[in-house]
């Protein structure tokens, strides 16, 4: 899809009730009718995603095995009243699934679960989860060798073809969440009907699969780095990430429901990196409908994606453009920094104040890195937290906007030092170069994660460094590593 263009961080945004998130599928489908549809004709599509996320190892057959038994399981609980559904209805999905393993010694043993298979409850969750890993001896995309074969396929069984890109998909990428996955499904599935009926079977493959490829490894790495900062970090480094990205993307919406959204979508976020499946797909969906519900509010650049139908639009309003930015001149950001009840606010209120400084912030300088962003925001907390302690606090936090400009401008430098230092060296001897320097700055790395690190900043550097100044400042601080360790260093939570 042309409309799909990578992104630096995957944003949800809108209102998700508590109940959207009940993980129960039968309950899921009874209280969102809206949904239901859409639940019930990707059923078997959002169980395989489920099943080959957690069984990596197992074969496109043995997926579908499981599949067969899980969705027999859900019809009969569909036509099931409450009170007459047999106690296997009323749990989770993937508490039924999760049984279904550990109640099978041979796949619990070649899965290497057997440990987790003697815990109950929600600790025999987490340590499924524990056991996802991204593998790269997987190949980057689902391929078949004869492409006479694959269109033969695709004439006299188009679901098979389409199965089998969500099985390897689902097992490359285990923490790649399941909307999305079905919706790059619906691409690859549209591009290979496309090809088939070209004479250049090959080269339109080529032209139509790598962008799918490019983007679903992207944003593959997007939702794993994601998962880890709400395993590692508390739920104010989680939200404080959100509420930036969200203010970027709708600096017109007011702070109330940026606030109210940074939350809710966090919350979603837990949910689908739990492995939920069922109630991740039926979250977006909701999502999705409840923010098209919203236009006027959120933002104008997603209009077109809310004519688009289920699965497209979802991804559509989530690689929109950032809207316009609103005339701000009449509300200056000196407000705090110049307020001599600032200090009251910060005491009395800390939650409310430090996300509104951190809206007020992004919303006027939507032109700088998420990274940078929340430097300024630590920034200002702890100047708060020094100055409020003093006699005269005015005097103190009245130099915030200096503090903050100077932040901005040696992550400048820094970039700046970095781009000069690679075209005086060329590639091979800036990659040298920085593995000498962050030896000695981040020593407790092993030999190969630095290696892995520094190569992903020496090919930052080779993307941004050609850039125009304002783009390779944002390229190398979205580029530059992994948000995890990003937020870890500059917020300080652990």
């Amino acid at each position: 899809m042309k409309n799909l263009r990578p992104i630096c961080f995957l944003v949800f945004f809108s209102y998700v009730q508590c109940q959207t998130l009940q993980r129960s599928l039968l309950a899921a489908a009874w209280n969102h009718t809206n949904s239901q549809n859409y639940l019930q004709e990707n059923l078997r599509d959002i169980t395989s995603i489920m099943v080959a996320q957690f069984l990596q190892k197992s074969t496109y057959q043995e997926v579908q095995t499981i599949v067969e038994e899980l969705v027999h399981r859900a019809e009969k609980c569909k036509v099931l009243k409450p009170q007459e559904s047999p106690s296997e209805c009323s749990h989770q999905l993937m508490t039924t699934f999760l049984e279904h393993v550990c109640n099978n010694q041979g796949m619990a043993d070649k899965q290497e679960f057997s440990d987790c298979c003697n815990i109950n409850n929600k600790a025999r969750l987490k340590c499924f989860l524990l056991y996802k890993k991204d593998d790269t001896e997987y190949s980057d995309v689902f391929q078949i060798p004869n492409l006479e074969q694959i269109c033969d396929v695709d004439k006299e069984n188009q679901a098979s073809v389409k199965e089998r890109y969500i099985y390897e998909t689902s097992r490359k990428h285990p923490f790649l969440y399941g909307p999305t996955i079905l919706t790059m499904s619906a691409c690859y599935e549209t591009a290979i009907r496309s090809c088939c009926q070209e004479e250049n079977k090959t080269e339109c493959f080529q032209i139509k699969l790598e962008p799918i490829r490019k983007y679903v490894r992207e944003i593959s790495l997007r939702h794993h780095h994601l998962c880890e900062i709400g395993i590692k970090f508390n739920h104010k480094v989680s939200k404080a990430v959100e509420l930036v990205l969200l203010t970027k993307k709708q600096p017109k919406a007011n702070f109330s429901e940026i606030a109210k959204l940074a939350g809710d979508v966090k919350n979603l976020h837990q949910t689908c990196c739990e492995g939920d499946v069922v109630a991740c797909v039926l979250g977006r969906s909701q999502l999705m409908n409840d923010t098209c519900s919203k236009q006027s509010a959120l933002s104008s650049k997603i209009t077109p994606c809310c004519a688009l139908s289920v699965p497209f639009r979802g991804e559509c309003i989530i690689n929109s453009e950032n809207d316009d930015k609103p005339d701000l001149s009449s509300l200056p950001l000196s407000r705090f920094t110049e307020d001599r009840f600032v200090c009251k606010q910060f005491i009395d209120k800390q939650d409310d104040l430090l996300p509104e400084f951190l809206y007020e912030y992004s919303r006027r300088h939507s032109e700088l890195a998420l990274s940078v962003i929340l430097r300024v925001y630590t920034v200002y907390q702890n100047l708060l937290g020094k100055c409020c302690k003093l006699e005269n606090p005015l005097e103190c936090y009245s130099h915030g906007k200096e503090m903050f400009q100077r932040v901005v401008g040696e992550s400048h430098e820094r970039i700046k030092n970095h781009c000069d230092l690679r075209e005086k060296l060329g590639d091979a001897n800036f990659h040298d170069r920085l593995i000498i320097l962050y030896t000695k700055k981040v020593p407790q790395l092993s030999a190969q994660e630095l290696v892995t690190f520094t190569k992903n900043m020496a090919a930052a550097a080779t993307k941004c460094c050609p850039l125009r100044d304002e783009q390779r400042f944002v390229c190398m601080e979205d580029s530059g590593s992994k948000l995890i360790e990003k937020c870890q260093s500059l917020l300080g939570h652990k």
